[in-house]
């Protein structure tokens, strides 16, 4: 299938603690008025990237759960639906193995309200007070999926410091990483989400859209960054909305390093 337009655009929203229905009015009121500022750009063709569990927050103690085909998920998946876009947002999904402990997922949702993919977060953050390792299930496998054309892998946050699901996604021969973060503060930590994501765009070859989210909650404080790298690793300008070069991809991959390229490497003590 040829790969068809597609303007990924990440949000680095402020998002409101605990509250889906204060975060759903945020999501709206961002692309609608993203909208209305490039009208000349085909809806369909936008995908908005928000920040990791978008529509609670990076809450981990006691966090609600819900499934993606109902309630704020189902609404999130409406919204897409109405206008017309495609939307990768967060949110503690239902684990009915263990109703205390849901998945860190990250659905993308099409412009029709479906689910075109979805991950659970496989690599959970250890630090604070209250642990998101303590709080959530880890997921177990990673996601590739196609959106429009071009194959897409998702990663949340943490996961960017664990290089084999990016190996795996190069494998997989993804043209495109969406990496959604509650990247906490603190320092140097700006540099490293910057530098390991442009790092995995570089490896595999791929796009990569990163996003942080903006502001702060009762634990942690974050920087609101937001990125595009194209395979080559050079970031990209967000001011003006230019959809993806397929060419791109393959004037990078001309050049055969990806890990899909290569044999395994056996370590010789």
């Amino acid at each position: 299938m040829a790969r068809l337009p597609l303007s990924v655009e990440p949000v680095p929203l402020d998002l409101a603690w605990n509250d889906p229905a204060a975060n759903l009015k945020a999501i709206e009121a961002e692309v609608r008025a993203r909208l209305e500022a490039s009208p000349e750009t085909p809806p369909e063709s936008r995908l908005f990237l928000f920040p990791e569990l978008t529509l609670t927050g990076f809450v981990t103690k006691e966090p609600a759960s819900f499934s993606v085909d109902d309630g704020p998920a189902g609404a999130l998946r409406a919204l897409a639906r109405s206008l017309g876009v495609g939307i990768a947002a967060g949110f503690p999904e239902r684990n009915p193995a263990d109703p205390s402990r849901p998945f860190n997922a990250l659905a993308v949702i099409d412009p029709a309200g479906k689910v075109a993919g979805l991950y659970r977060k496989t690599h959970l953050f250890t630090l604070g007070a209250n642990p998101e390792s303590a709080a959530y299930t880890a997921g177990a496998r990673g996601t590739v999926f196609d959106y429009r054309g071009w194959k897409v892998g998702l990663a949340v946050c943490f996961d960017v410091r664990f290089s084999a699901l990016f190996h795996a996604y190069a494998k997989a021969g993804v043209d495109l990483l969406l990496i959604s973060s509650c990247w906490v503060g603190g320092p140097h930590k700006t540099e490293q989400y910057r530098t390991l994501c442009a790092a995995h765009a570089i490896l595999t070859q791929a796009y990569a859209a990163a996003v942080n989210r903006s502001g702060r909650d009762p634990a942690w404080e974050y920087d609101g960054s937001a990125y595009i790298f194209a395979p080559n690793g050079e970031s990209l300008s967000m001011e003006s909305l230019s959809p993806l070069d397929p060419a791109r991809l393959e004037a990078a991959r001309a050049l055969k390093v990806r890990v899909a390229d290569r044999p395994d490497y056996p370590v010789v003590p």
